[in-house]
């Protein structure tokens, strides 16, 4: 498995949050997703799997599976868009719990930084994610949360996941020292502590540790519920925002009905392997996903031509590729099991390959042809039991 590790909400490497992202064909067993993400010990990471042109998204710390992540949703955007040969400037990734998050290619609506209203093609990337509104709670019973970060009780707002303190000062935001083991007795996924700006609109720091993360370097889920909270408060619906982490994020936010847009940068760090199993020999582990069916590989292979293939050859053309192909694999296995000495042109290739590209070309014309694989080869192997049942037992030359 390919795992890709980025810097999102960062202008270049060793700033912002790092995540992995791991593009998968199928979904692994859960229990072998959370130790993955425990031994890369990042704040998430992402897994994704591709179905038609969008994508299935899921994320781990490295304790506990969340249900919503910004800034690891920002760095697969960004693989996809990078690494995945993705041919669009949106991608939809279909979330368990928090609907339909997009990440788009070039700033939010309004264009926050810039001319006003441009979208320079300068690679960054807006995610568009549901609003989560932040209301008051009473803080008597959550007093955990006052002790763990050395304050005086006062007001405290609750959204979907976290709970949220607002300071007076981004100094006194920033000067935070929590106690991260009383912090961890609160409930809920973790604790925000907000404050208007010196260097920008509001400026914020997350603390998890409830989720395995004492303090996230930058926190995009955070924001969901920040944006709404200072639109209101500063009267406007665009806004910058400054993370205090050691790292340092910054994001690009506006307020938009019921959704939240945050814009930032990402680059890529690192590119590499997993092998789940030990062995260092990829695509040879018995924990790897399970085989696609033929109607997933149609499917795949249909999301794949729509968007980065531009569109299909002709019905004539394929059948030409297709029989292009067999000669291919004709040609390789007279090589490899037959009496043909190898041509020079000829090492390097591998037969998985040739026949992957065979199958390729024959799922091409069984989309374009309206043929279901997967129940056509049911229908044969009940057409061959009725035929072929006694047809080759009295055959000697197969005794």
């Amino acid at each position: 498995m390919q795992i890709y590790q980025v810097d999102a909400f960062a202008d270049e490497i060793f700033q912002g949050n790092p995540a992995a992202v791991i593009p998968l064909t199928g979904w692994l067993p859960d229990e072998l997703l959370q130790k993955i993400a425990m031994e890369n010990n990042l704040s998430e990471t992402a897994y994704i799997v591709a179905e038609g042109r969008d994508f299935s998204i899921r994320w781990f710390t490295p304790t506990v599976e969340v249900d919503l992540c910004g800034h690891a949703t920002l760095a697969s955007g960004h693989v996809v868009f990078e690494h995945l040969g993705y041919g669009g400037d949106r991608v939809v990734f279909h979330s368990r719990k928090s609907g339909d998050l997009e990440v788009s290619r070039g700033r939010m609506p309004g264009g926050r930084v810039g001319t006003e209203g441009e979208i320079p093609g300068d690679g960054v990337l807006t995610l568009n994610f549901p609003v989560g509104e932040p209301y008051p709670v009473d803080p008597g019973p959550l007093g955990m949360i006052f002790d763990g970060l050395g304050i005086p009780p006062g007001p405290l707002f609750k959204g979907p996941y976290d709970y949220m303190v607002v300071l007076d000062s981004q100094e006194a935001v920033g000067a935070l020292q929590p106690d991260f083991r009383r912090l961890a007795a609160a409930p809920g996924r973790g604790v925000l502590v907000t404050a208007a700006g010196r260097d920008a609109d509001f400026v914020s720091r997350c603390f998890f540790p409830q989720s395995g993360i004492d303090e996230d370097p930058v926190t995009g889920s955070a924001h969901t519920m920040l944006v709404p909270y200072w639109a209101r408060r500063l009267g406007k619906n665009r806004l910058s925002a400054i993370q205090l982490s050691a790292r340092r994020g910054t994001l690009d936010c506006e307020l938009v009905g019921d959704r939240v847009y945050m814009s930032g940068y990402a680059r890529t760090f690192m590119k590499g392997e997993v092998f789940p199993d030990g062995s260092g020999v990829a695509g040879l582990s018995s924990m790897t996903p399970s085989p696609m069916t033929l109607r997933e590989a149609q499917a795949r292979v249909d999301g794949w031509i729509r968007t980065t293939g531009v569109r299909y050859f002709s019905e004539l053309t394929n059948m030409a590729i297709l029989t292009e192909e067999v000669g291919e694999v004709a040609r390789l296995m007279s090589r490899l099991y037959g009496d043909q000495s190898f041509k020079e042109s000829d090492k390097g290739k591998e037969l998985p390959d040739e026949l992957a590209d065979v199958l390729w070309v024959l799922l091409c014309i069984a989309n374009q042809t309206g043929v279901d694989l997967g129940q056509a080869l049911e229908k044969n192997f009940i057409k061959k039991n009725i035929r072929d049942a006694e047809r080759h037992r009295g055959n000697e030359k197969l005794k």
